[in-house]
């Protein structure tokens, strides 16, 4: 069995736009950085990819290839959020996500084997306000036909991913209708893995109240992507307190550096090696760019992630 000394060989780390403060959640940054500048900047932090960012952030099709070419750098995945739960809806989604697909896939250099990370929205207002305490608030979920629903246009999403020439994966986060440890268990049961794998990511997946270590355990059959995240459930618990929802904990600083959190990074990293998951892990630390965050500090802090996990053994 692997160790935390003797990490799979295969086990790399990408970074992610939206560590640099370049999301498609939080669109009222002080500033943002050129891609340009955040693809140098990851080059020379020692990232060995990333994933794409919001649409045409670094260049539609051959231009984000061109892009990613020059560094070497490999191109990971691109995560595409849709409306999975409203049936009269996954047709113009889908057409979206074709086009999304055809994208990503001109975009990738030689070698780079991207997921295409879909989602399940993030714009429903009732989940948005009541993230993080969802299971006091039944009016919030989803009933039984909204559900099958949703399953049903995520494998349909999945195939059709397939049938393009890459793979997909499904991203529970916090606001939408995948949170909670108990809406995830609910999906994992359902997931048709030969369409559609598992992507854990230890910051959603502690916000909503599941623990990391124990979902990579549990869920290994289905797990194919790694997104790893940190959360602060001090500031949740603020925010929660205070009524509000989960824009106002993202710009609260909800995702922290790597060790400065609340989903035992450590625990899930010896999760990931002890059940030989050799796939990516993507270092993700969702960021808002205040006037009080310089371009150093920006730097310096993705630096300081990617050693706390090189710590670590990986």
């Amino acid at each position: 069995m692997s160790t935390i000394d003797g990490a799979p060989a295969r086990m790399r780390i990408a970074s992610a736009p939206v560590s640099f403060g370049v999301d498609e959640i939080v669109l009222d940054d002080i500033w943002m950085p050129e891609p340009d500048e955040m693809l140098d900047w990851m080059l020379g932090i020692g990232y060995l990819g990333t994933e794409l960012g919001p649409p045409a952030f670094m260049g539609e099709g051959s231009a984000a290839r061109a892009r990613l070419e020059r560094r070497g750098l490999e191109l990971v995945g691109a995560f595409l959020p849709q409306r999975f739960s409203h049936a009269h809806l996954a047709g113009p989604d889908r057409e979206w996500l074709a086009n999304q697909v055809r994208l990503l896939i001109e975009a990738s250099p030689e070698g780079s084997a991207p997921f295409a990370v879909l989602c399940e929205g993030i714009e429903e207002p009732e989940r948005l306000r009541w993230s993080g305490r969802i299971e006091e608030h039944p009016e919030a979920q989803l009933d039984d036909a909204r559900f099958a629903t949703m399953m049903d246009n995520i494998h349909r999403a999945g195939e059709m991913v397939q049938e393009m020439g890459l793979r997909a994966v499904i991203h529970p986060h916090a606001g939408t209708y995948l949170e909670t440890a108990a809406e995830i268990e609910r999906m994992v049961d359902r997931l048709d893995a030969s369409l559609v794998g598992l992507c854990i990511d230890t910051g959603h997946f502690r916000f909503g109240g599941a623990d990391p270590a124990t979902c990579i355990r549990d869920y290994r059959a289905v797990l194919q992507h790694v997104h790893i995240k940190d959360c602060r459930m001090g500031i949740l618990e603020d925010v929660k307190r205070e009524g509000l929802g989960l824009y106002e904990a993202l710009v609260r600083g909800v995702f922290p550096e790597l060790g400065d959190g609340d989903s035992n990074i450590d625990e899930a990293i010896a999760a990931l090696i002890a059940t030989d998951y050799t796939g990516w892990l993507v270092l993700e630390q969702d960021r808002f760019l205040g006037p009080d965050v310089s371009r150093a500090q920006l730097v310096a802090a993705q630096r300081r992630n990617l050693q706390y996990l090189h710590a670590l053994g990986v």
